[in-house]
């Protein structure tokens, strides 16, 4: 069995304790590193004291051992301060997407019987009209301060009120001394992640200790090596893969995690990033490689000293492939869900093999059934979904195989070659999103003026294609796309929105039995 993560992590702590450990890193639009009063710097030291500060402030609120608690926000040390003391408490974790829509957000917080929220003061602020029925604390993550809270007979609000950074100078030794985390059985429940919030029914994925710890924990000695050498931290903590192997991992491996704080997040922010910090591994998705190729930018300038990249979400192209290691760019790559964790296979940069993403990770069986899907068995696998026990069991079958919906096929030496989708209609894109579009075309053809459309991927973009009711004169479907992007797009989250609408009036091509033939648009 896998060390417990937190048990890695306090190790890490305890040894650590006066190196950095996490700083937010504010850029500016000339690409410029700026230090401001929303960033903060943390010590190892510094950081446990707040965890203990923050864990002993939701046991003041009347939040217990089990509880679920939820955080909604963008990418900051106080983010990772609340998850790890909610972890310190005994709570559980609900991790929403800041981007997705304000009925969205307050939907999955009311969804999963959260009981308090962390939140930005700024999303607080309009969220606060939606009904969150359950909640009994709102606590921002700017500055903790309590934003919201229920007050009954039995229920005060806390008399103390965390707006400050802890002080750990005078109690250092004692408090170092003293580090830890409660030991609890693998498979209590640890979290609760949702899966993409494009398909209009986001699943509460259920993920325990083991399958957290087994994750952090695998290849953890490859990552090691990099102890007070920079990570940037660009990829939301609230999926699994940005918590998982961009946060938790290189913290527990005692490295530098700098979390990129910026007006607007971009591939180009990440590289004036890169090329500030020089970090020595990058998290990315392919998208991002693409982009570089794409727009002839050397690589060499943004990637200055960097080991490998690692990379994950979606397809690695094979020209893609050949370009890094062109440019002598270490490679590694691996595949999962977040029903796993996020890892079910991986290759680190000394295993790599052309087009395969990597052998199973310790803690999982894998095999090939005989439809070519790829099914996959062990501690990783969820514990199921929040609430829907029928979802899960059309996931996991009766001997417990999780069935990921994917095909592929295994090479002689246990390499994993992944050959896409067996639901062909789902669409992944390259940042890793898996889009349903039928839940996109619902949406589109609600509209009076619609008849029919089709959403499908070109060129790593949605792209619609509409039909109208009624026969278009000359002119009107430039108006009509415009009506659709602007009534449709605010109604989805942003990494699921219709980059480009092109209306007809000519029918959709369908079967015999009246489906209509996705595979005829591209």
């Amino acid at each position: 069995m896998t060390r417990n993560y937190l048990e890695i992590l306090a190790g890490t702590i305890r040894n650590n304790w006066n190196q950095p450990a996490l700083t937010d890193f504010y850029l500016t639009e000339d690409g410029k590193a700026q230090d401001t009063s929303r960033g903060n710097h943390y010590t190892f030291g510094e950081m446990y004291a707040e965890i203990v500060r923050v864990a002993d402030f939701l046991t003041q609120l009347g939040l217990q051992k089990g509880d679920h608690i939820a955080i909604c926000g963008a990418n900051s040390s106080h983010w990772v301060i609340a998850y790890l003391a909610i972890a310190k408490m005994q709570g559980v974790s609900v991790t929403v997407i800041h981007s997705l829509q304000l009925d969205e957000i307050a939907r999955l917080i009311d969804f999963s019987d959260a009981k308090a929220l962390f939140v930005d003061r700024e999303i607080w602020d309009e969220l606060k009209e939606q009904s969150l029925s359950q909640i009994e604390n709102v606590i921002s993550l700017d500055n903790w301060q309590i934003l919201h809270t229920i007050i009954t007979e039995s229920r005060q609000p806390a008399t103390v009120q965390l707006t400050v950074k802890a002080n750990v100078t005078t109690t250092s030794n004692q408090l170092r001394a003293s580090v830890s985390f409660p030991q609890v059985a693998y498979d209590t429940l640890a979290m609760i992640c949702f899966t993409s919030g494009s398909t209009g029914n986001p699943k509460g994925v259920m993920l325990s200790i083991a399958s957290i710890s087994n994750n952090v924990a695998y290849k953890l000695d490859v990552f090691s090596h990099y102890v007070g050498t920079n990570v940037l931290a660009i990829l939301p903590f609230a999926h699994i893969y940005g918590l998982v192997i961009e946060l938790l991992l290189p913290l527990c491996a005692g490295a530098i995690t700098n979390i990129i704080l910026s007006e607007k997040l971009t591939i180009k922010s990440m590289f004036k990033s890169s090329m500030l910090l020089k970090p020595k591994i990058i998290f990315v998705v392919p998208q991002v490689i693409d982009y570089i190729i794409n727009e002839n930018i050397e690589i060499s300038q943004i990637f200055d000293g960097l080991d490998f990249l690692s990379i994950g979400g979606s397809e690695l192209t094979l020209q893609a492939e050949r370009y890094l290691q062109q440019n002598n760019i270490g490679i590694a790559i691996g595949y999962g869900a977040t029903e796993c964790g996020t890892r079910i296979t991986l290759a680190t940069a000394n295993e790599f093999k052309s087009r395969s993403v990597g052998k199973v990770v310790d803690g999982l069986i894998l095999r090939i059934a005989h439809n070519g899907e790829i099914l996959v068995k062990g501690e990783n696998v969820m514990l199921g979904y929040y609430k829907d026990p029928e979802a899960t069991a059309q996931k996991i079958d009766a001997d417990g195989w999780l069935h990921t919906g994917d095909k592929g096929h295994l090479d002689e030496d246990g390499y994993l070659y992944v050959e896409g989708r067996l639901e062909q209609d789902i669409i992944v894109l390259p940042n890793g999103e898996n889009i349903h579009p039928e839940d996109i075309e619902s949406k589109i053809n609600a509209l009076p003026e619609v008849k029919e459309s089709i959403v499908f991927a070109r060129d790593g973009h949605l792209v619609a294609i509409v039909v109208s009711q009624t026969p278009l004169a000359l002119g009107e479907g430039k108006g009509m796309r415009l009506s659709v992007l602007r009534t449709i797009n605010p109604q989805l989250p942003l990494y699921s929105q219709l980059y480009d609408v092109e209306i007809t009036d000519f029918p959709l091509q369908r079967t015999e039995k009246q489906t209509i033939k996705r595979y005829l648009y591209k």
